[in-house]
């Protein structure tokens, strides 16, 4: 027997995890139940390996499974785009898709990344939802969400697309009083909900340091905070991607320019309903293309 044959199995192995069951899994594949189980037994008893505990609530990884999905998982995700793209190439997207982002990406770099999608795909309705606070995606029915920083417990599907360094940002004329951390603490910081309390900083001499400036304004509003930037007397750490532009025009300066501050990463988190997750795919896509240039 060939190991090929081992493919269906390990994709029925990476949806019972993801979807907690075998019952959610055989829906989700349209198979039954039973021939899903049999299935992922073949797979264990070829492997050699047991790996998941089976009870009759649940169902949990052994310290092999762990090991093993990431790579089912791949194998997964890559059959499923693999898919999409054929498909893709012989009809245009359509229906709705909904997507969660927060604001700090109303910059000119995510405009043209919206309004090329729309151009490329007019069959998709779609819907830019801009918010910092931690929705519930259900209830709100998303079926994309972008997140800047850890996605934290996130049930759905993750995907890490790019990482980016911070900036700190300040008013044009104050960036050059600003050269070393200390003198943050003069001014205020405009601080996102989803920026840590404190600010690491390394500097030019690997030194690392952690600013904590005596007055801070927590905003959820990005269009806020380059507001109050430009009025002067503050700062805020910004995704060097979303202020690039804002840069270049000397519309907002950089702070501390030779310290460094810790990279973050931006993920799509995916929705389970196929359809959704054809064309959330295309919008993720397009964002890597115009702006990590892939």
């Amino acid at each position: 027997m060939s190991d090929l044959d081992l493919l269906r199995p390990m994709l029925a192995f990476a949806t019972v995890v993801e979807t907690g069951s075998f019952r959610a899994a055989a829906d989700r594949l349209a198979l039954s139940a039973p021939y899903v189980s049999q299935m992922v037994s073949d797979l264990e008893a070829r492997l050699g390996r047991q790996l998941l505990y089976r009870s009759t609530r649940r169902i949990a990884l052994t310290v092999e499974g762990e090991a093993f999905l990431p790579h089912a998982r791949t194998l997964s995700e890559a059959f499923a785009e693999g898919l999409d793209t054929v498909r893709d190439a012989r009809r245009g997207l359509t229906g709705r898709l909904r997507v969660s982002a927060p604001t700090v990406l109303a910059s000119p770099a995510f405009a043209r990344v919206v309004r090329t999608f729309t151009a490329d795909h007019p069959g998709i309705a779609l819907e830019i939802d801009l918010d910092d606070r931690a929705i519930d995606p259900v209830a709100a029915q998303v079926d994309l969400a972008l997140r800047i920083g850890d996605p934290g417990n996130d049930p759905r599907l993750a995907r890490k697309l790019f990482t980016t360094r911070g900036v700190i940002c300040c008013a044009p004329d104050l960036a050059p009083t600003i050269r070393k951390p200390g003198a943050l603490s003069k001014l205020i910081w405009l601080r996102s909900p989803l920026t840590p309390a404190h600010l690491a900083l390394r500097g030019p001499d690997g030194r690392s340091v952690t600013a904590e400036p005596a007055r801070q304004i927590v905003i959820n509003n990005a269009a806020l905070i380059r507001a109050m930037l430009i009025e002067g007397n503050c700062f805020a750490l910004l995704p060097e991607f979303t202020v690039r532009e804002t840069l270049v025009a000397s519309v907002l300066g950089v702070a501390c320019p030779q310290w460094v501050v810790p990279d973050v990463s931006v993920y799509a988190l995916y929705t389970e309903r196929r359809t959704a997750l054809t064309n959330a795919r295309a919008f993720v896509d397009e964002v890597l293309s115009a702006i990590v240039g892939r």
